[in-house]
């Protein structure tokens, strides 16, 4: 393998070369240009060393949040990244049995271990969160929890913490984007301004469209509503263009706006005949920076074309640039198409194994299974048959809770349903798959009961049916 990529290499390079000397001008190659980039070169070729974390305990938790407000409704991310010192070994499925309460635990994604320049292993783990849909407006903690871990070298077992994080459940958030931020002058430029609001939140959106963009100009403007649970989406779409800039500025950015609104169960009524006072609320856009290309005329660049083209008898354009373009590509070519299809046929297989073992494939064949079924047949057709409806419910049940086939196989009924309960499987399921697992045992161990049998077919089709319907497949 090392041999062929190297005569790729040393193709890829001929042509390089060859495709240059075929298409050579003179461009003053001598000639040192300093456009400012060389310390910008340095920086990214810097020591890749310098950018990995250090750490003094053998394992450190540090927590992300990617927007510390939210609404209802709205699922809650959020990052840990764990870090800890080879030798060092971490139970990482503790991670998904962690108290965050007052949040509950939607998903939990383990990723694959990351290695640094061997010191220290690095993993992120990443939590989907809920609030209830009743809860109030305010601050909420999520609160830290300890992971154990045993260190190996020096025989030694303790437990990392993490660091409580404050979230505030807000009335209304904001989100803004453009379908672009290089432009022209006088181009055009779709600016989203997207509110997420509880229904009691009213936007004063007579004040939306006066707004004052400047240095650029409203052509179009457009508002949208619509509903999404229990809160409701506000889209303000702009259309902007910029024509002239005042004085000299060098940067420019669509302004932060103003967003005014007020909450309609907080007005506050005055005595005596008074008029209704509500309190008028106000929340900011992020501004948005834009880049002009007419600012970058400022920069004098000469133009290597202009010098004319070096001139080469065609006899040398041949030799050097197009008889080794055509060797070299008829040896990629060569080499190329047996390496294709080697890894072609390797990636076909994986996909068809993953295909597979995937839920759904079972899923289909528990039900082919479960069509031919057939509560007349003789007693030992009946008992066959029922014992492959338990083979396929059991392995579609390991495939949901991620298990191979092999080792769900030599589960006992018991097992299998504890293991489908730490997986935060529904209840419904659950318990289903533990009446109908315990009803075909004992058929095949014991006396047919055709009654029991059909029952238990029957609850197998609502399983399938009560999976797909809360997706988990």
């Amino acid at each position: 393998m090392k041999r062929i990529l190297f005569i790729y290499f040393l193709c890829s390079l001929i042509c390089i070369l060859s495709y240059e000397i075929c298409k050579a001008q003179q461009s003053g190659y001598g000639q040192e240009a300093q456009y400012g980039e060389s310390a910008q070169t340095r920086i990214l070729t810097g020591d890749l060393d310098s950018l990995i974390p250090e750490i003094s305990a053998p394992v450190e938790l540090w927590i992300f949040v990617g927007n510390y407000r939210f609404v209802t409704g709205k699922r809650i991310h959020f990052t840990l990244q764990m870090i800890w010192k080879l030798g060092v070994s971490v139970n990482v499925e503790e991670f998904r049995n962690v108290d965050l309460s007052p949040f509950k635990i939607e998903k939990v994604t383990i990723g694959e271990r990351q290695i640094f320049n061997n010191d220290c292993d690095f993993l992120i783990i990443t939590y989907i969160l809920s609030l209830s849909d009743d809860a109030k407006g305010g601050v909420y903690t999520i609160p830290s929890f300890s992971i154990s871990y045993k260190d190996e070298v020096n025989k030694e077992v303790g437990r990392a913490n993490t660091s409580p994080i404050a979230l505030k459940k807000v009335p209304i958030m904001l989100d803004t984007k453009v379908d672009r931020d290089v432009v022209d002058i006088g181009d055009r430029i779709h600016y989203e301004l997207t509110m997420w609001h509880e229904r009691y939140v009213k936007i004063l959106k007579e004040n939306m469209e006066k707004l004052d963009f400047s240095p650029f100009q409203v052509i179009d403007f457009n508002i949208v509503e619509k509903s999404e649970g229990k809160l409701k989406k506000t889209t303000m779409e702009y259309e902007l263009s910029v024509y002239d800039f005042p004085g000299n500025k060098e940067s420019f950015e669509i302004p932060s706006l103003p967003v005014l609104y007020y909450l309609e169960h907080e007005g506050e009524t005055k005595r005596e005949g008074e008029e209704d006072m509500i309190k008028t609320q106000e929340i900011g856009t992020p501004a948005i920076p834009v880049i002009v290309n007419t600012l970058l005329k400022r920069i004098d660049v000469p133009l290597e074309s202009v010098k004319g083209p070096v001139v080469h008898a065609r006899r040398d354009v041949c030799l050097r640039g197009h008889l080794p373009i055509i060797f070299g590509v008829l040896i990629i070519i060569v080499l190329g198409v047996n390496e294709t299809r080697r890894y072609a046929s390797r990636f076909t297989k994986a996909v068809k194994e993953k295909i597979a073992d995937a839920p759904l494939a079972h899923a289909e064949k528990l039900e082919k299974l479960i069509a031919v079924f057939d509560s007349d047949a003789e007693v030992n057709e009946l008992k066959k048959s029922v014992i492959n409806i338990d083979c396929a419910l059991r392995v579609f049940l390991g495939a949901l809770a991620e298990i191979s086939r092999e080792e769900v196989l030599s589960f006992t009924t018991t097992k299998i349903v504890d293991t489908l309960r730490s997986k935060n499987m529904a209840g419904k399921i659950v318990e289903s798959a533990n009446n109908t697992l315990g009803i075909f045992d004992t058929v095949i161990f014991g006396d047919i009961d055709k009654g029991g049998i059909e029952k238990a077919v029957n609850e197998v089709q609502q399983l399938l049916e009560e999976t797909k319907k809360r997706g988990y497949y």
